[in-house]
């Protein structure tokens, strides 16, 4: 019996679905998606409620350096919580978390929270959750000055490669030992805007971008999402 249109459609989607969890298995690596961090700062924490998306990116940038890890892309997140009418909720219960991870074809998930401390400090935890079972596989936590913020992420991305069974060759510990970024102020405007970006305010997403880059000329995150407001609009005059 053949099948009607609409289940071919079906069988496609969910083929396209899980393709890249195929080929990654296929390439050996551990498939993994980091969703929004919890904002769980006592002060200033409207200031920093950027940073839930802000540092999900940066340990998606920091990751994707890892050759047998497979980074679940921030745009594929995105776009699939505003599927599901989520794009907006930050934090995702763990639940809602495994659904995601699921949809998205993770086998792991990294989910986490920051708070910012007196004395200008900043704590962020990451917990390792397996996406089937819902076990988690490991908890990290790093705290220190604002200013060290991407050195944090660096060190737990370490751990979160350890903790994950994987292995970092030389050339994984050289493209992580390789900051992209060091200031804090650049990383909250970068982070500002990719709030602005994912509401498709282009306009003000590109001076966060700007203002990111005005601090820190060479960061290439900042440089990356401007060039892809550039090709957004230049493909909107076209139309």
């Amino acid at each position: 019996m053949r099948l009607r249109w609409y289940n071919m459609l079906f069988l496609i989607a969910i083929i396209t679905l899980y393709a890249g969890t195929i080929f990654a298995t296929e390439k050996n690596q551990k498939t993994i998606a980091v969703v929004y961090f919890e904002n769980n700062s006592i002060f200033q924490k409207e200031e920093l409620a950027s940073l839930s998306k802000g540092l999900a990116d940066m340990f998606i940038t920091e990751m994707s350096k890892i050759d047998e890890l497979k980074v679940i892309e921030r745009a594929q997140l995105q776009k699939l919580l505003e599927e599901m009418q989520l794009g907006q909720a930050g934090m995702l219960d763990q639940s809602t978390a495994q659904q995601v991870g699921k949809l998205l074809g993770a086998q792991t998930l990294l989910l986490g929270s920051f708070l910012n401390m007196p004395g200008d400090k900043l704590r962020i935890d990451a917990r390792i959750v397996e996406v089937e079972t819902g076990v988690t596989i490991k908890a990290e936590e790093e705290t220190g000055k604002m200013k060290k913020l991407f050195e944090m992420v660096q060190k737990l991305t370490k751990k979160i490669a350890e903790d994950l069974n994987v292995s970092l060759t030389k050339a994984d510990k050289q493209r992580i030992e390789d900051l992209e970024n060091e200031s804090f102020d650049a990383a909250l405007y970068y982070s500002k805007g990719l709030e602005y970006h994912d509401n498709s305010d282009y306009k003000n997403a590109y001076e966060m971008y700007k203002k990111a880059l005005e601090i820190n000329p060479d960061y290439t995150s900042a440089k990356k999402r401007i060039a892809e407001i550039k090709e957004v609009l230049l493909n909107k005059k076209k139309k």
